[in-house]
């Protein structure tokens, strides 16, 4: 629920710095199927509304209450199939900042691919031509030492490990987010394992700001500019994992014939915000990329990204 708040608090600031009205509305615990049928249908006749998102999940009871949302209206593709969105905000830009990691089809894993956002993910990765390793609820987290890409979308905090995650990882992309009571905020990823992979996006500040950043150009695009050029990700550097696994050799061997006492790898380069390279990672020459009820918008939304802003989307 923290999660939730938090999440719907910075779409609220997303659509507000774009000069819309954002109306949130919070229902009270134990709301009936009515109520929330009778709020959403009222969004739905209002042609001031420009944008309806329903924070996820809701209560099992008025799940089938959120498919009588208007299609025309889902900026968060929360109707699937019968959204103008292929995925979720999230969904998408967690497949934003991994395909310029991606661009020679390495191994994908994704972790808590049956979730909402999961699916979402692994549905775009499978659009455009990857077929990643699904992992859910029983399976082998082990599994994912065999892929060059982690995502990880399960909301488990610390549910990957040193065990789980290796050196030649290009990026590990952690989209958890759980408040905790002494105010910290935990991703999938435990924090001893943030120095081991080559790229990982930070918790908070990595995946939340990338998911707001593509609900703010979905809004741009639908209400000020279809043509608008869409935000891009330059990824950090990192080495294949042949390249990674002859170079450390090298490396080491080097080393110990020079008995140096330096480390002879460091890490360069940045994600732009959305993945750092992780402490020790080697250096590469890798491929690059350089709502709301928007009801009575009082003023024209300006096409820019707004400041820093955490939060998943679910």
């Amino acid at each position: 629920m923290e999660a939730s708040r938090i999440s719907a608090e910075q779409k609220i600031k997303s659509f507000e710095h774009l000069g819309f009205r954002a109306d949130h509305v919070v229902l009270p615990p134990g709301v009936g199927r009515r109520e929330f049928r009778e709020v959403l249908e009222g969004y739905n006749a209002d042609p001031a509304t420009r944008a309806i998102i329903v924070q996820f999940p809701p209560p099992r009871d008025l799940a089938p209450v959120v498919d009588g949302m208007d299609p025309a209206k889902d900026i968060d593709a929360l109707l699937k199939g019968r959204s103008p969105y292929p995925a979720c905000a999230t969904a998408e830009g967690i497949y934003r900042v991994a395909e310029p990691f991606a661009t020679d089809r390495p191994a994908i894993a994704v972790v808590g691919s049956k979730g909402f956002v999961g699916q979402g993910v692994v549905s775009m990765l499978r659009a455009n031509g990857h077929d990643p390793m699904t992992l859910d609820h029983g399976d082998r987290l082990e599994r994912v030492r065999d892929a060059d890409i982690v995502i990880s979308v399960t909301g488990s905090p610390g549910i990957l490990t040193p065990d789980h995650i290796r050196p030649h990882h290009r990026v590990v992309i952690d989209s958890g987010f759980v408040p905790q009571a002494d105010g910290s905020v935990r991703g999938d990823v435990q924090a001893e394992a943030y120095t081991v992979p080559q790229n990982i996006t930070p918790v908070p500040g990595g995946i939340g700001p990338v998911e707001m950043a593509t609900l703010m150009e979905r809004v741009v695009r639908q209400e000020v500019d279809p043509s608008v050029v869409s935000w891009k990700v330059s990824p950090g550097p990192y080495l294949e994992r042949a390249r990674f696994t002859a170079d450390r050799t090298t490396a080491a061997t080097t080393a110990t014939a020079t008995t140096a006492t330096a480390p002879s790898i460091a890490a360069a380069g940045r994600l732009r915000g959305a993945a750092t390279p992780a402490a020790g990672a080697p250096p590469a020459s890798a491929p690059s990329a350089a709502a709301p009820r928007l009801p009575g918008r009082q003023a024209a939304p300006r096409p820019q990204l707004p400041p820093q802003a955490g939060g998943p989307a679910r």
